[in-house]
């Protein structure tokens, strides 16, 4: 079978499998809110720690952010829902210039319009090569929103990426860095993620993140996921995740198309196999001035 129908198979064989285990309606499980927020690739593969780069890199590894990067501005919105209550929205703006100098630099707001806590997000980061193929980046997030417990607080991320071969990335997070007496919402996170493939053709990810909640309780994530580009237009990806801090697992799919003249839109959608009253969704619009 050729090459392309292979892939064509395997990513229509997940998503279908994912969809298809949908399974009972019971309880939903809590909203994730801050936890769960990321663009809608890294949500479609449901594990992105080593395998995106450029803007939506600020949610996931800022190490990535400048990697195979020149200019790009992205709108990015992103929604979860229980049932029909939207526990958070969030819609805003990113940036990266890795043109400029060789040190990739890194602004993203966004805004919370609908849920429980109102405000706004600041993110600012840095990140470049320590050598031809290992990348460090680090960013500062202001998180300034109201609600039931207020946060008023400032806190910094780090991240490395390391391109072992051609094929093969390797990427290890830290998250809320900075204590902000918000453990509940804010707690210390590091991540590891592993990536086997390329943008331009096949992806396949996976990840670990572990989460530090108060009382000494760490929660784990695990997640999988494979992304395609098909012809060099047509980005179709899948995604499972085991959540130990949520009380469930999720399915994940995502689409995205790209244009020659630098321009792409991307949706990402995610629903637990539990509860299908507990979903989220993405959907971003990027420029890319071509090289």
């Amino acid at each position: 079978m050729p090459r392309h129908r292979r892939l064509i198979l395997a990513a229509a064989t997940l998503l279908a499998l994912a969809a298809a285990t949908t399974a009972r309606a019971g309880d939903p499980p809590p909203p994730g809110g801050l936890f769960d927020l990321v663009g809608p690739r890294a949500m479609g593969t449901s594990a992105a720690t080593a395998g995106i780069t450029g803007s939506e890199a600020m949610f996931v590894n800022p190490a990535a952010i400048g990697i195979r990067t020149g200019f790009v501005a992205e709108l990015v919105g992103v929604e979860e829902r229980r049932g029909a209550t939207t526990t958070s929205r969030y819609a805003g703006g990113l940036v990266v210039d890795a043109v400029s100098s060789p040190i990739a630099a890194s602004f993203g707001y966004l805004t919370s319009i609908s849920g429980d806590q109102k405000g706004g997000l600041y993110y600012l980061g840095f990140a470049g090569p320590l050598s031809e193929r290992l990348h460090v980046g680090v960013q500062g997030r202001y998180i300034k929103l109201g609600g039931v417990e207020p946060i008023d607080a400032i806190t910094a991320d780090a991240g490395l990426n390391f391109q072992a071969t051609d094929y093969v990335t390797v990427a290890v997070t830290g998250f809320n860095l900075v204590p902000t007496n918000h453990d509940e919402l804010l707690p210390p996170e590091m991540g590891a993620g592993l990536a086997i493939g390329t943008d331009t053709f096949l992806k396949v990810v996976g990840d670990w993140k572990g989460i530090w909640l108060p009382h000494s309780v760490m929660a784990n994530r695990y997640s999988a996921g494979i992304g395609a580009l098909l012809g060099g237009m047509l980005a179709l990806r899948g995604g499972w995740m085991h959540d130990d801090l949520l009380k469930t697992n999720w399915w994940s799919a995502g689409i995205g198309l790209v244009t020659g003249d630098g321009f792409a839109i991307d949706a990402g959608y995610k629903q637990s196999f539990d509860s299908s009253s507990a979903r989220e969704m993405a959907l971003s619009f990027r420029y890319y001035p071509p090289q």
